[in-house]
This record gives C-alpha cells, structure tokens and sequence, in this order.
C-alpha cells in the first residue's frame, strides 16, 4: 500500500500519540477537513494503526449520525472498558490483553453488529464513562485513541456535549488522543456553533494531491504489485484523475485490469482504461446532480461557469451570473453546502466538493 501526501497530518499524530503516551499531556485534538474522496477516513485508519503498532493502544472508532454521536460513542467506550477489564466484548474477538499490552483492533468498524447490553442497565454518562474508560486503561498503563468520522453530519447539541467533556478532560493528562473527520461544512459552524475545545483543535485542511504525491500514489501500488507503470502511461492516468486521491484510485484499477496479462502498465492500456474511468466519474458526478432541485442545478450551472474566470468564486459571483442578488440566492449556497456538493474553502470561495464535477458541469449544461 502507497500512502501519499499525507506526511504532514501524520506526523502530527505521531507527536500527539508520543505527547500522550510519554509526557503524560493530554495533546489538542486532530481535526482532518476535506472534500469527498481525499482521503480522511484512510488516514483517521493510518492513525489508528500508529496507535496499535507503536504503542499498543486500541481505537474507539464511531461515524457520526444526527442525534446519535453521543450516545454511539458511549457505548463503544464501555466496549473499550471491558476490554482493559479483559472481559471483551463478543464482537472482536480478536482482542486481548497480554500483561501490559494491549492488542485490539478498531472498536466501531463494520458497524452492523450491536452489542446487546441488559436494558435495566443504567446508561453512563459520556463523561462518567470515558473517565471510567480511561481509569481502566490506566490501570493497564495503556491509552486510548478516538477517532470520529463525518462529524459535520453531528447536531449542535452532541458537538457541544462532546466537547465540553473533552475539554474537562484535559487537566487530566490522560493518555488520550482524538482525531476527528469532516467534511468543508464544518467549518461553516466555527466562531457560531463549535464548542471552544474544537475551535482550538489542531486543523489540517486534506484536498488533492500535488504532482509528486499524485504520481507515487498511482504508479506505488503497481511496482509494488509487480506490474510496473511506465512514465507515458502515468502521463496519461494523472491528466484524467488529477490529483483528487478517489480519481487515481479508479484510474489504477482500471489500467490494472486493462493490462491484465502484461508485465507493465503500458500506454496502450491507459489509453484502454480511460473511457471506463471516464464513466466511473461520471456516475459519481450524476448521482450528486440528481440528489440537486432544478434550481439547485441552475447555481451549480453558474458556479461551474464563474470558475472559469475566478479562483476564488464567492456568493456574489455566482449571484451576478444567475443575474440576482446575493442574497436572493444565499439560500441555495447554503442548502448546497449542507448536502455536501460544494464548500467555502478557508479563503473564502465555493468549490464543488468533488474535483472534476465543475468541468463535467460546464459539459452538461454547454447546450
């Protein structure tokens, strides 16, 4: 496996790893911000496998749902407790604890099995039970990661919750580390919504890949694999996917399968792979277009045309293209931005969420 591009936030989890395990500091948490398919989930998994490798600490892992993040990630931090008491849970077997060390994979992954716990139960508290949780973990001189994913899809309510029982944590020195995913939206919600404990976290903006990372993101995997990629092949790959981590990812597989038979990935095949690859992103494109109303379609229409002129496209822009006032239209930024097709980006302009859908946008709508 080739993981590309991503140093920096790496190494800023190791330090917060070393910060927590070693200094007895609770370190200021991680928040990885981005569009879809840049990577944030695999490297919430990189971090997590830091976490197993380098200190034999499990990973409470949850994905954030409206009205329920709290509560999930309660319940999956008693899972975590009861493996500190050596007493895990049916659903991960493969967790143990060998005097000190701790050997456990990710609590929270493949998500369709619940643990079924006695309803006349009382439920912790969040705060009641990470400190219980962490007590627990002490006791074995081991840590604990949490890792959360699509946290903009969490209520006001459950960020603020969470984050004031985080903060109270701090003066703790627990061996604690939280490292958080989201979409651009959530940034939407910093100095409005956000609790101070996230406003202070550590931001690492993750968007696509620069030349370099691009090209060893795609052709690692298949010298890795024992199919090399020549340079002209790569050339042409890179020109359709970019550096948007998710188009390289399905410009690999299909020149892989392309050249099924050979000893390298050649030209031929990538020219091979493009129209399927082509159609991959488009279907991508389609479905975000369709999940859009008419008028929807119309602000993504002016977005991708604006683009054309303006790095950094704001509300306005687009407004004076559909030949309205800003704030006539702001509604539809908005309502946008909270399904996920585009994003402010931290200077301020709209993009589409996805690489590519301004161009196949502009093609659509040519007529």
């Amino acid at each position: 496996m080739v993981f590309a591009g991503r140093t920096e936030v790496l190494d800023a989890a190791g330090e917060a790893l070393e910060v927590a395990a070693f200094d007895g500091r609770t370190p200021r948490p991680l928040i990885l911000v981005g569009p879809r398919g840049v990577g944030k989930t695999v490297t919430l998994g990189q971090i997590s496998a830091a976490a197993a490798q380098q200190h034999s600490w499990p990973t409470v892992h949850v994905e954030a749902t409206p009205g329920q993040l709290i509560d999930v990630l309660t319940t999956r931090l008693k899972d975590a407790e009861d493996i500190f008491h050596g007493t895990a849970p049916s659903r991960t077997p493969r967790t143990t604890i060998t005097g000190t060390k701790v050997e456990a994979t990710i609590l929270g992954v493949g998500g369709g099995v619940e643990i079924k716990r006695d309803p006349a139960d009382p439920q912790p508290t969040l705060r009641d039970q990470l400190r219980a949780t962490m007590e627990a973990a002490l006791e074995r001189g081991a840590g604990l990661l949490i890792t959360l994913d699509e946290l903009q899809n969490a209520s006001t309510a459950d960020l603020h919750e969470l984050g004031g029982v985080l903060q109270e944590s701090v003066p703790e020195s627990w061996p604690l580390v939280v490292a958080m995913a989201a979409l651009p939206s959530l940034r939407e919600k910093r100095g409005k919504r956000l609790p101070t404990y996230l406003e202070r976290a550590e931001w690492h903006p993750l968007e696509s890949l620069p030349s370099s990372d691009a090209r060893e993101a795609l052709t690692g995997p298949a010298a890795q694999s024992g199919r090399p990629m020549t340079s002209e092949a790569a050339d042409l790959l890179l020109s359709q996917s970019g550096g948007y981590p998710y188009a390289i990812q399905v410009a690999g597989h299909f020149a892989w399968r392309s050249s099924t038979g050979s000893d390298a990935i050649e030209v031929e095949h990538a020219r091979t792979a493009v129209p399927r690859i082509e159609a991959d992103l488009d279907q991508l494109f389609l479905s975000r277009w369709d999940g859009a109303s008419a008028r929807e379609q119309e602000y993504l229409s002016a977005l991708a045309t604006v683009q054309q002129h303006v790095d950094e496209p704001n509300g306005g822009h687009v407004a004076a293209a559909l030949g309205e006032a800003t704030q006539a239209v702001s509604y539809l930024r908005d309502r946008l931005i909270k399904k996920g097709t585009i994003y402010r980006s931290a200077a301020g302009g709209l993009h589409f969420i996805t690489p590519g859908m301004a161009r196949w946008v502009r093609d659509r709508t040519a007529d």
